[in-house]
Order: structure tokens, then C-alpha cells, then sequence
């Protein structure tokens, strides 16, 4: 991928936004009718133009993007952990350890705090700022607490918590250090954070560049990490990382493809066709699409907290 730089002020940027680091200087990897992908100096991605501006857009926004459901509608069966949390303890025993309080920060419909229950929390809580979502997660499982507002507003104790998961939450945050850095006086000192979010240096992004729109996700993203500078936003937050790494996901099924292809489906069998090679790749180089981090909240004064 060639690289042009490209001042904060350039009329070629959709909107000027700081990177988290506090630098300026984003270079294009490439730019589509729809949208261009930047590079910051200190190796974080972003999407340009940003789908929001501002905190203040994000309940609306989040609220009526996910309108309609994008998980089943009925509660996954329990016991199968299917959810990439479990991935993660897979690879870090220690974070599927069963402890008092855990939290699900962008919960979505709930799916995965009904998992924790039934892996013996006895108290979860789901956060997410889509009403839409929140609701169904109500409906669903009316047993575990929800709450619509973001973590500040939703009144939990602090240092009150064992476990706090951001699954695919944090490309989509404008501030995301700021993010994680209020998610520090809630865990206990001992407690775990476990985030998850697309891999920029996964087998995917390098075979498919611009064609991995199923994670670019132009629409509802803002920045995309490497493992690296997950982990220095982790650190500049006050956190210490215990492990970081990447895992795989069920790839698509060939069947699929020649099905589309019998059926003229040419483009969309191509798609599919690009995916199966993305993983291809990430199995061969072992970088999978998906990126985790498992953190502990240093003590206060500890450098790094900012």
C-alpha cells in the first residue's frame, strides 16, 4: 500500500481529528469513493471521515443503528460459549476464572453477560448507549442488570468490579483512552479488563486491504489497532497488560462459495472467496483477525496513568 501524508488541515480529510496519542500527522492507505484510511505516526488507524464527531451523537446514533437486531433474536443456548470472550480465556486461563462481579461494557443484547451467568457470576451487569439494544437485552434476560447510559451516568460502585470486557467496543470511541482510563476505578485491584477489536496486522488486512469491510466497518468505526498500540493505550490509561495476542474465527464455508457461484452470484461468491484467503493467510502467519489485550489497573501515581 503506498502512503501520502497529509496535514491536519488538508482539504483531502473529511474532518480534522487528533489521534489519541495527541499527534497530527495521518498518512493515507488509501482512500475509496466512500471513505480513506489513515495511518498516525504513533501506528494507529483511522477512518476518515469518522461516522461521529462527537460523544454527544453517540446514543442517537448507536440507538438507531442497531434499530433492528443483528444477534438471534432468542437466547443462545446455554453452555456453548461461543462468544470471542471465550476465545480469549482459552488462550488466558486465568480471565475464565468465576469471581464475583463482572461487566459487559457494550453489551449489545446481552448475549454474552447471560453467558457469564451461567458460567456461575453471580452479579453481571451489561452497559451499552443504544436504547434499542438495551431493551431487547430487558426482554431477553430480565435477571441481570442493564443499564442505557454510558459507564459515568450509570451509578456502579467503584473498585467494585472482578471483570470488565470491551468486546468490539473500542474502534468505535472517539476518546478511547479516556474510555478505558474511567474503566480503572471501577475494577478492583486485582481485577482483569479484557478487550477485543479488529487485528491491523491479521492475515485479513494484509491480503484484503480496502476489501475487509466486514471489520473496517467505514460506517460505525473510528480506530483501528495493532497490537502494539493497543497495548500503549493500555499502559497510557494505567493499566499493566498481562497477555495480548490474536485468535481465528470460523472462517466462511466454501460450500457457500461454489453455492454462489452456481447460483450467478459472481461477486459476492469473489467476496467470500477473498475472505477464505485472508484467513488462509492469518492461519499461515498466525495473525488472526481479531485482536485481545488482558489488563490489570496499576495503582494510582503509577506511570503511565494520564
Amino acid at each position: 500500500m503506498t502512503s501520502a501524508t497529509v496535514a491536519a488541515t488538508d482539504p483531502l480529510l473529511g474532518h480534522h481529528l487528533t489521534c489519541w496519542c495527541g499527534r497530527d500527522d495521518w498518512r493515507v492507505c488509501f482512500r475509496t469513493s466512500r471513505f480513506a484510511l489513515l495511518r498516525c505516526g504513533c501506528e494507529t488507524y483511522r477512518i476518515d471521515p469518522p461516522p461521529l464527531t462527537s460523544d454527544r451523537e453517540s446514543q442517537a446514533f448507536y440507538t438507531a443503528y442497531y434499530q433492528d437486531p443483528i444477534e438471534p433474536a432468542a437466547a443462545p443456548v446455554a453452555g456453548y460459549r461461543t462468544y470471542r470472550f471465550w476465545q480469549v480465556a482459552r488462550q488466558v486461563p486465568a480471565v475464565g476464572r468465576v469471581g464475583e462481579r463482572a461487566a459487559d461494557i457494550g453489551c449489545g443484547e446481552g448475549h454474552l453477560c447471560a453467558d457469564l451467568r451461567d458460567a456461575g457470576w453471580p452479579v453481571v451487569t451489561g452497559i451499552d448507549v443504544a436504547y434499542s439494544r438495551i431493551q431487547r437485552a430487558r426482554q431477553l434476560y430480565p435477571h441481570i442488570e442493564f443499564h442505557d447510559r454510558p459507564l459515568r451516568a450509570a451509578g456502579l460502585p467503584e473498585k467494585s468490579f472482578d471483570l470488565m470486557v470491551m468486546d468490539n467496543v473500542i474502534e468505535h470511541l472517539l476518546e478511547p483512552h479516556v474510555m478505558v482510563r474511567d474503566l480503572h476505578g471501577y475494577l478492583k485491584s486485582d481485577g482483569r479488563l479484557v478487550v477485543i477489536t479488529p487485528n491491523m496486522e491479521s492475515g485479513y488486512f494484509r491480503v484484503l486491504g480496502r476489501f475487509w469491510t466486514p471489520e473496517l466497518a467505514p460506517h460505525v468505526h473510528i480506530y483501528l489497532f495493532t497490537g502494539a498500540v493497543l497495548c500503549r493505550l493500555l499502559a497510557r490509561a494505567g493499566f499493566a497488560v498481562e497477555a495480548a495476542g490474536s485468535f481465528h474465527v470460523r472462517p466462511h464455508s466454501w460450500r457457500g462459495v461454489f453455492g454462489d457461484l452456481r447460483s450467478g452470484a459472481w461477486r459476492r461468491a469473489l467476496w467470500h472467496a477473498m475472505q477464505q484467503a485472508g484467513d488462509a493467510y492469518g492461519r499461515l502467519i498466525g495473525a488472526g483477525p481479531m485482536l485481545y489485550a488482558v489488563a490489570r489497573p496499576e495503582p494510582p501515581g503509577a506511570d503511565g496513568l494520564t
